[in-house]
C-alpha cells in the first residue's frame, strides 16, 4: 500500500484514482476493526489498523502466489501421470492379450486362428482365467512380470488420483485467496482515507518505518544464525572425516547441513535494494504482495519476480525513466520491458493492456494496466529487476521499500 503511490498527476487526481480503484472491486469490504470517524481511537491506533490490514493482505497474496506456482507445476505432474497410466495400461493389456492368444492357440491346436473371449459373465471370466493360467504354464509370459506391471498400474492410477484431488483443492484455495485479497483491498481503500489526516499520516509513517526496521533486523539475525549453523555442521563433518582415519580417535557422526528453504527469504542474506526515493512503485494503486523469490517452477526454473495483486485496470508505471518496449508471450501475456536510464532492465507481465506504444518514458509515467493475461487466473503484476540488463535478482526488498 503504503503512502508512496505513484506521484503522477495532482494529489486530487491521485485521490480520485484511488477512489475509482476501490469502487472497481466487486466484493464488499468486511467491517473495519477501527474507524477513526466513528470512535475515539487515536491516530496511532488507526495507523496500526492500516498496517494490520496491509500485512494481512500481503500474507494472503504470498500464499496465493505459492498456490499458483504449485498449480503450474501440478499441471505438468498430472500430464506426466496420465501418460504413465496410459503406457502402463497398454503394457498390461499387451501381456494379457499375449497370454490369452497363446493359450487359445495351444488349447485348440489352431495357431493361425484368432479366438476372442468376450463378455462379462462368470463363465467367460472363468474361461479367461483358465486360458491365462495355461499361457503362464506354457511360458508365454512370466507371472512375476505380469504381477509387476499390474502393481505398477495400480500405483500409477493411485498417484494420478492423488494429484487430481490436490488440484481440485488447489482450485478452491486459489479462489478463496482471491476473494480474501479483494475484500482486504477494499477495506484498505476505506482505511486509506484516514491518511488525509496529517497526524494519522505521520503516525503511520513512523509505525511503518519501525515495522520495516524490525523485519530487517530479524532477517539479518536469521541469516547469521543459518550461516553459523552451516559452518558448525561443516566443521563437525570435517572433524569426523579426519577422525575416521585414526584408530585412537572415535569417529563422530556427521551432522547434515540444512539448506535454506527456497521460499523463505528471511533465511538468506537480505537482498539488495535498488533505486532511491525517486524510484516509483510499479503499481500505482492498491496492491498486496509477498516474497516468493526462488520458488520452484516446472522444468527446473525458479520464480524470478514478485507477484503484486491489485484490482484489474490499476495503472502500472515506469519505475524509472527509460525506454519501454511492449510484446506478448504465451506464459506472460501482455508484457513490458523497461530499459532504465539507471542501466537496469525492468520486466512487467500479465498486463490487461498497454498505454500507448513502445517509446521513451519518464519515471512514473503510465505504461499499462493490471490484468491476468497469459498463464494466470488472477489480476496481478509479475515484476522483475535485471541489474545492468543481466540475470534477475530478488525485487521484493526494492518493491517493498517503494510501495
Amino acid at each position: 500500500m503504503r503512502l508512496k503511490h505513484s506521484s503522477w498527476g495532482t494529489p486530487a487526481v491521485q485521490r480520485l484514482m484511488r477512489t475509482m480503484l476501490a469502487a472497481s472491486i466487486v466484493l464488499s469490504a468486511t467491517p473495519l476493526r477501527a474507524d477513526a470517524t466513528d470512535s475515539d481511537l487515536t491516530s496511532a491506533q488507526v495507523a496500526a489498523e492500516i498496517l494490520r490490514v496491509q500485512t494481512s493482505a500481503d500474507d494472503v497474496a504470498r500464499r496465493w502466489a505459492d498456490a499458483e506456482l504449485r498449480s503450474e507445476a501440478l499441471a505438468e505432474e498430472i500430464l506426466a501421470a496420465n501418460e504413465s497410466v496410459v503406457a502402463t495400461s497398454a503394457e498390461y493389456n499387451r501381456l494379457e492379450n499375449e497370454m490369452t492368444q497363446v493359450a487359445i492357440d495351444r488349447f485348440t491346436g489352431r495357431a493361425n486362428e484368432t479366438i476372442l473371449v468376450l463378455g462379462g459373465n462368470a463363465m467367460e471370466s472363468m474361461q479367461r482365467d483358465a486360458l491365462r493360467a495355461m499361457a503362464l504354464d506354457l511360458g508365454a509370459a512370466d507371472l512375476d512380470s505380469v504381477d509387476a506391471v499390474q502393481t505398477q498400474l495400480a500405483s500409477d492410477r493411485a498417484h494420478l488420483e492423488k494429484l487430481n484431488a490436490e488440484n481440485a483443492q488447489l482450485v478452491i484455495d486459489l479462489a478463496d485467496s482471491q476473494t480474501a485479497i479483494n475484500t482486504q483491498l477494499a477495506e484498505l481503500a476505506q482505511l486509506e482515507t484516514h491518511l488525509k489526516d496529517e497526524e494519522v499520516k505521520r503516525e503511520y509513517e513512523a509505525q511503518l518505518a519501525a515495522q520495516r526496521q524490525e523485519e530487517e533486523r530479524v532477517a539479518v539475525a536469521q541469516a547469521a544464525a543459518l550461516a553459523a549453523k552451516q559452518e558448525q555442521a561443516a566443521a563437525t563433518a570435517a572433524a569426523a572425516v579426519r577422525g575416521s582415519g585414526s584408530p585412537s580417535i572415535a569417529p563422530t557422526t556427521p551432522v547434515a547441513v540444512e539448506p535454506a528453504p527456497a521460499t523463505t527469504p528471511a533465511a538468506a542474506a537480505p537482498a539488495a535494494v535498488f533505486g532511491d526515493s525517486s524510484w516509483f512503485c510499479p503499481v500505482a494503486g492498491l496492491n498486496a504482495f509477498g516474497d516468493t523469490w526462488g520458488a520452484p517452477r516446472p522444468g527446473g526454473r525458479k520464480h524470478e519476480g514478485v507477484d503484486m495483486m491489485s484490482p484489474s485496470g490499476t495503472p502500472i508505471v515506469a519505475v524509472v525513466a527509460g525506454v519501454v518496449k511492449f510484446s506478448t508471450s504465451e506464459r506472460g501475456g501482455n508484457l513490458a520491458s523497461l530499459n532504465g536510464v539507471d542501466g537496469h532492465r525492468y520486466f512487467y507481465g500479465h498486463l490487461s493492456a498497454w498505454e500507448g506504444t513502445s517509446r521513451s518514458v519518464a519515471a512514473g509515467e503510465v505504461i499499462g494496466y493490471v490484468g491476468k493475461t497469459g498463464q494466470t487466473n488472477a489480476n496481478h503484476l509479475h515484476f522483475e529487476i535485471h541489474p545492468n540488463g543481466g540475470g534477475a535478482v530478488n525485487p521484493y526488498p526494492t518493491v517493498r521499500q517503494a510501495c
